[in-house]
């Protein structure tokens, strides 16, 4: 999982791409391993993801700039801890839109911390615009978030046979 959380956003960073931006920031790519590890395997690989994924990705791509680095990997962090939570009851292992959902949480946390002025977040700007910037601009990474995690309800991704991902809703409990 962690070579996928490494592989993908160096794929999506090298991609041509002709946006101001970096494309990273449209597709949410490191959310994406983080969550399939989380889902699959539990929350110390999906923390593994998440705290190593990002540094490594700057480190090979310097991609995220250094001054978001913190506030993505804090992210992350917070979209595993989220995701886990809900994935312990069954029921939350077949809610498709927890990905999304679960980004929306840690994008709220970490602007929450950004309007508190905790320092290791540096000058992210107003946290509300913050938010709404982070939230439109990362539309498209949603919709792969959502697909992920609707591929994954369906056991179309880490499939054991029985469906439902590789430690289907019975794992859960």
């Amino acid at each position: 999982m962690l070579a996928l959380a490494l592989a993908m956003p160096v794929i999506v960073h090298m991609a041509p791409w002709g946006g101001g931006m970096s494309l990273g920031a449209f597709l949410l790519p490191m959310f994406w391993a983080a969550f399939v590890a989380v889902y699959l395997y539990g929350i110390w690989p999906g923390l593994l993801v998440a705290v190593f994924g990002p540094v490594v990705n700057n480190f090979l791509t310097n991609f995220p700039e250094l001054r978001i680095n913190t506030v993505l990997t804090f992210e992350v962090a917070v979209f595993v801890v989220f995701s886990w939570l809900v994935l312990r009851n069954p029921r939350g292992r077949a809610f498709w839109l927890l990905a999304p959902l679960a980004y929306v949480v840690a994008k709220v946390c970490s602007c929450a911390l950004i309007a508190a002025g905790v320092e290791i977040f540096g000058n992210m700007g107003v946290a509300t615009e913050f938010f709404a910037r982070s939230v439109s601009r990362g539309a498209p990474g949603l919709v792969v978030l959502a697909a992920i995690n609707f591929a994954l309800v369906r056991g179309w991704i880490g499939s054991n046979g029985a469906g439902g991902g590789g430690h289907g809703p019975e794992a859960a409990a």
